[in-house]
């Protein structure tokens, strides 16, 4: 087991150099140049591009106010959709009521993708703030990718991407302790949603504690405690009803102590 252990963090560390160390796309100077006017759509510069980018993401949104359910679970999944601004949980609930909160999206985010080929929604997505999102029937999708073949080919990488991303998080929750997942889900969040600032990385959204307790699946108690001990050892920064502010590097290097360990 702790050789098993040990190849499991080589290769979660060697993924995450890799995503760290990724050069975005360069495109022709038409495509460039929509990718830049369209800053919502910088986020989707992997699957979207230029027209295609721009036919999709600037329809009509739709609002929806904080808490309203998006879909549900079991519910007919005909499109995918684009998160324009705010916030969206996609989550999966147990037969108990118990919630596993499967991943955060932020702006220029598409979510829903994944009932791609089922044609049933396997998750619920639900606005943890007001929101705009543009949705984007499968058969609009389809019949554009297939007039653009790089589009496709990066369309199927995103998915093989989030498809990996959620192997990589059932062995996290199969393996790591409690802090370790807390650690990486933290980090996580810092690279998808936080802001650069003079004190670290700073994430604009309120993200609860039991919210982060769904992530990693823990008692909120004990996501509660484990926050005051990096927030004691300077690696994180919060107030009651706040926002976090990471301590990236400072939290990786903590993060690679106690997995060596």
């Amino acid at each position: 087991m702790a050789l098993l252990g040990k190849k499991r963090i080589a290769v979660q560390k060697q993924y995450q150099i890799e995503q760290r160390s990724r050069v975005p796309w360069k495109g022709s100077a038409e495509t460039t140049m929509n990718l830049t006017d369209h800053r919502n759509c910088l986020t989707l510069s992997t699957v979207f591009r230029g027209k295609l980018c721009e036919q999709f993401t600037r329809r009509d949104a739709r609002a929806v106010p904080a808490g309203q359910t998006i879909y549900t679970t079991a519910d007919r999944a005909v499109s995918v959709y684009f998160l324009r601004r705010g916030l969206v949980k996609t989550s999966i609930v147990s037969e108990r009521g118990q919630e596993l909160l499967l991943s955060i999206h932020g702006p220029g985010a598409i979510f829903g993708e994944l009932c791609f080929c089922s044609g049933q929604r396997d998750e619920q997505a639900v606005a943890m703030e007001e929101c705009e999102v543009v949705e984007i029937l499968f058969d609009d999708l389809v019949s554009e990718l297939g007039k653009n073949r790089q589009a496709m080919v990066d369309m199927l990488n995103a998915i093989c991407l989030r498809l990996t991303q959620a192997h990589d998080q059932l062995m996290i929750l199969s393996f790591d302790k409690t802090m370790e997942r807390l650690a990486r889900k933290v980090l996580e969040l810092a690279d998808e949603l936080g802001d650069s600032t003079p004190e670290g990385t700073h994430i604009a959204h309120y993200i609860r504690q039991e919210e982060l307790a769904q992530m990693i699946a823990a008692p909120r108690e004990v996501v509660s405690t484990l926050l005051n001990e990096l927030r004691e050892m300077n690696l994180v920064a919060y107030s009651r009803k706040g926002r976090l502010t990471i301590r990236a590097e400072a939290l990786r290097t903590y993060l690679d102590s106690i997995t060596s360990d």
